[in-house]
């Protein structure tokens, strides 16, 4: 029996207009009226995931969300911090440098989510569209050693992060949690920091067995959910290594995917 079913947004939830189809609104009613968690899990900041929470009705005291791809897990009603995490200033630094040697935008979110750049550039306005939020431009040869941050981000076009994660310093891959959390985004975290592992975390607060854990998505940083749910569903448009580890490969988002591996897994299993 399912008891947790954690969801990405972009690709998955949502459909290309960023909108939720009335058959994913159904499945999920119908799965959360059985008392199944439905787990919004995403890259984005609790500001650009806020207006789902609102138009799904997840804002009681049952309700827990996973967001900065797995950098903090809270109760969405209560507050209360699950798991959280975070990486250096000096870290951050570090990676602008990168950045400026693999000549590509930088990201960065402070741990008020306060969302600074080296210069405002399209893949900002991205960003700060999807996320309701404004950016601040930095420079982030001032910031502490010792301060901390959410997450520091590699941003350009989709042929230029490719490029760069052929090209970033090795070592980099093996000190952060790198994921690719869109064509556009190229994301690192905390080592130990990840939305399988945040999954992980929820699960045993929740006291829910991996094989009672459903995780859909679409692309490189819900791999690792995929990976640790017990029946882990790719979408259609999902990425192909994505595919590869999933356990079922659902419609895609355009075709309320979401909702079709809902109908499978935990409402046909009711009926």
């Amino acid at each position: 029996m399912i008891k947790i079913i954690a969801i990405d947004l972009d690709g998955t939830l949502f459909d290309d207009k960023k909108n939720i189809s009335k058959e994913n609104k159904i499945a999920l009613k119908r799965a959360k009226d059985l008392g199944v968690k439905i787990v919004i899990t995403t890259g984005r900041p609790y500001s650009g995931v806020k207006p789902v929470f609102d138009e799904l009705e997840l804002n009681s005291t049952s309700d827990y969300v996973i967001i900065y791809n797995g950098a903090k897990v809270f109760n969405i009603g209560t507050k209360e911090m699950i798991f959280s995490s975070s990486i250096t200033g000096k870290t951050v630094k570090e990676l602008y440098y990168e950045s400026i040697r693999l000549n590509v935008h930088y990201h960065a979110f402070r741990l008020n989510e306060e969302l600074i750049t080296k210069d405002h550039n399209p893949y900002t306005d991205v960003e700060a569209t999807i996320n309701h939020t404004k950016d601040y431009i930095y420079d982030f040869t001032k910031i502490k050693d010792d301060e901390a941050f959410i997450k520091a981000m590699l941003v350009d076009n989709k042929e230029n992060v490719s490029r760069v994660i052929r090209d970033i310093n090795p070592k980099y891959k093996e000190e952060f949690s790198m994921v690719r959390s869109s064509d556009i985004f190229l994301e690192f975290l905390n080592k130990n920091t990840n939305k399988g592992m945040a999954l992980e975390a929820l699960a045993k607060h929740l006291n829910v067995k991996r094989d009672e854990v459903m995780a859909i998505g679409d692309q490189d940083n819900d791999k690792s959910m995929i990976l640790y749910a017990g029946i882990g569903v790719a979408m259609e448009n999902a990425c192909e290594e994505v595919k590869k580890c999933a356990n079922f490969i659902t419609l895609d988002n355009e075709s309320s995917g979401v909702a079709y591996a809902i109908n499978k897994f935990v409402l046909e299993e009711k009926d």
